[in-house]
């Protein structure tokens, strides 16, 4: 992210070897996995042994948890390195994941660090100063505010000029039934295309092309068979424009082959 060029990532589910699969994604060429808890159940147990597989890999490991009020903290001193958290249309609710995520004296985060070998990426908490350890910490964590809503649109200016907001992503499945409330009777590629959709994709880039940050969204192409591109604005002191895409995986390990992830 910090060199501007693109980081393709993957969401995963339940019912997967951990070990397996990260060795899997990496070897294809992905940038980082994100474990979903939103909208699937993957345990604690697995989540751990999720991160224990990236760090070990230097596969950067983020998270979309159940909500975006839930407790963080357990995961993000176990190692997960970033959370992207669903549902947030106020600055006070990315600060709530702020505070969780970062240290002071951008947040008020709760120190936990030798609970887990992998915050620090291997190295002793013991022989490090305070300074030391939350400074490495803060600058690995990230925070990824999901716009849903045309709230969220509205808000955007604030949420991103939070010190702590790494970048946004865009759901756009929500963000259409936000707009629409009962959900219409078209294919999901159509509607993502349809001119009232890109008009607030559009006013979502134009918020984000304020001082400091650079943005894109999440939408189906017509022209690249449906893919779904999942952009993030970012801050600029902190990286270039960052295209992070991601995508649902779900399936159990033993029925794909690599040629299918």
């Amino acid at each position: 992210m910090q060199s501007g060029e693109p980081v393709i990532g993957q969401m995963i589910g339940p019912r997967n070897d951990p070990d397996k699969i990260v060795k899997a994604l990496q070897s294809i060429g992905y940038d980082f996995i994100c474990i979903d808890n939103e909208h699937s159940l993957v345990g604690k147990e697995t989540i751990f042994e999720y991160i224990r597989v990236a760090r070990e890999l230097e596969m950067p490991i983020l998270m979309r948890p159940e909500e975006k009020t839930d407790n963080f903290r357990p995961y993000l001193d176990a190692g997960i390195n970033g959370l992207m958290v669903s549902g947030v249309e106020t600055v006070e609710e990315a600060l709530f994941a702020v505070n969780q995520a970062y240290f002071p004296p951008i947040g008020h985060r709760g120190m936990g660090v030798n609970m887990s070998p992998y915050l620090l990426d291997g190295q002793n908490a013991n022989d490090m100063t305070l300074f030391e350890i939350t400074e490495y910490v803060n600058n690995n964590a990230m925070v990824f505010p999901i716009v849903e809503s045309e709230a969220s649109v509205k808000e955007l200016h604030r949420i991103l000029r939070l010190e702590g907001v790494t970048g946004i992503s865009v759901g756009p499945n929500d963000f259409v039934l936000s707009m629409y409330q009962i959900p219409p009777k078209v294919k999901r590629t159509e509607l993502y295309t349809s001119e009232a959709v890109e008009t607030r994709f559009t006013q979502i880039i134009e918020r984000c092309n304020a001082p400091r940050f650079r943005a894109a969204m999440g939408f189906f192409i017509k022209e690249k068979g449906g893919l779904l591109a999942m952009i993030t604005g970012v801050r600029e002191e902190r990286s270039r424009r960052t295209v992070m895409v991601s995508s649902s995986f779900r399936k159990p390990v033993q029925d794909l082959s690599l040629a299918s992830i």
